[in-house]
């Protein structure tokens, strides 16, 4: 039996309306922000970070307060809402690593401490485009 015009039509418009209602959450303005389950994966028990958005050319402080299990805590940055383009470590940690990598709409700076550290650390971060400075003032405990 062939179809008609009019069936496959309305099957094709079913399927259409199907997929709309099932990724309607992804698409609604707001809910959105292109951040993944593994975006988050990592993450030390406890970590309170500053977020930044440093004007160009200006150096701006950012406060992380973490724990030492292993895991990162990260400094969300942003220049105008959108994520940096890149970045260069001017001063390094010396007492763990700092990775810079674009996670949503924001560059996020995640600083992992050396196992077993406990204390304060800092680094430093220009931001490309507009050559501004995130310094990081870490404090970790145990």
């Amino acid at each position: 039996m062939t179809q008609t015009w009019f069936a496959r039509a309305g099957k094709a418009w079913a399927c259409l309306v199907a997929t709309l209602i099932l990724t309607q959450g992804c698409t609604t303005p707001g809910q959105w922000n292109g951040i993944y389950p593994t975006d988050l994966a990592g993450g030390a028990k406890t970590c309170v970070a500053s977020t930044a958005a440093p004007p160009d050319g200006q150096t701006v402080l950012a406060q992380v307060q973490m724990s030492n299990e292993g895991g990162w805590c990260g400094i969300s940055a942003n220049r105008g809402g959108a994520a940096f383009d890149s970045y260069l470590l001017v001063a390094r940690p010396g007492h763990g690593r700092v990775f810079a990598h674009h996670v949503g709409r924001s560059t996020r700076i995640d600083y992992t401490p050396d196992t077993g550290f406990a204390g304060t650390d800092s680094f430093a971060v220009r931001m490309v485009p507009g050559n501004a400075v995130i310094q990081g003032a870490v404090t970790v405990t145990r």
